[in-house]
């Protein structure tokens, strides 16, 4: 859900007054509540991503939080959020699984780092505790640069997401890596042919149908991505192999996008 476009061409950001969906309500709350008893004025400010900031969450959602934080946390500090997030995640039905990425503010406000986290907290985050720092940026573009950045991570995201998947011994947790995964390969995926396309998808499906108009070819790849997403069951190599395979596939196209811009 967002506002309308500040002027053409320029991306809007996530709407802020409408409430969120009612089921999630109070969950978040509870969430930010420990949050802050735990880092106090530590807590620069809190946002929310994914599917809850967009309010299209299903039955259950991912809790996506990024604390920014005035310093780095310390181990005793990072062990208190790991006691909120089994906290949150038994405390409904409604939470399926919590995420904490923390930054310290000094990473977000450099100019190195604007087409990422400016990015981020301007269009794909809502504030939810704390000073908003999407008041900070001015609305972006969906370029390359943007792209580049916000897919930055995605060789170390998958060599984790991969080990998870190779040592599960549980349904469950195969399911979850293998899901994760998928998503931020279609993601990724998308932001090859965003710039082109001068838009910026949260929904899955309309990224997946946004890289195929360009790349029809890769078709197979996406709809097995999509059983991952669907969390079908699949044997750990054939999961494996997709990701190895079409990562590496997405990795190489940009830099070969990249040699070719510059």
């Amino acid at each position: 859900m967002y506002k309308a476009k500040p002027r053409s061409g320029l991306l809007a950001e996530i709407e802020r007054e409408s409430p969120l969906q009612t089921d999630y309500v109070e969950p978040l709350a509870a969430a930010v509540r420990q949050i802050r008893g735990v880092l106090g004025d530590t807590l620069h400010s809190l946002y929310i991503s994914g599917d809850i900031a967009h309010r299209c969450a299903g039955a259950s959602a991912d809790f996506e939080f990024t604390l920014v934080t005035s310093r780095a946390l310390n181990v005793q500090e990072y062990a208190s959020l790991n006691t909120i997030r089994w906290r949150i995640e038994q405390s409904s039905d409604a939470v399926k699984r919590v995420e904490f990425d923390v930054v310290p503010l000094k990473e977000v406000t450099a100019l190195s780092n604007i087409f990422k986290w400016g990015f981020f907290i301007k269009h794909c985050a809502l504030c939810v505790s704390g000073d908003n720092l999407a008041d900070s940026f001015g609305h972006f573009e969906a370029s390359w640069e943007v792209s580049k950045a916000m897919n930055s991570d995605l060789a170390g995201k998958l060599k984790e997401l991969r080990q998870k998947v190779a040592v599960a011994t549980k349904w469950g947790t195969q399911l979850d890596a293998a899901e994760d995964a998928a998503k931020r390969l279609i993601k990724a995926a998308f932001g090859l042919v965003a710039s082109k396309e001068g838009r910026w998808e949260h929904d899955l499906r309309a990224c997946a149908d946004a890289f195929l108009a360009s790349y029809p070819e890769k078709s197979v790849e996406i709809e097995r991505l999509f059983y991952l997403i669907e969390r079908k069951p699949v044997k750990k190599r054939a999961v494996v192999a997709l990701m190895d395979e079409f990562g590496q596939w997405v990795q190489s196209e940009y830099a070969r996008i990249d040699r070719k811009i510059g």
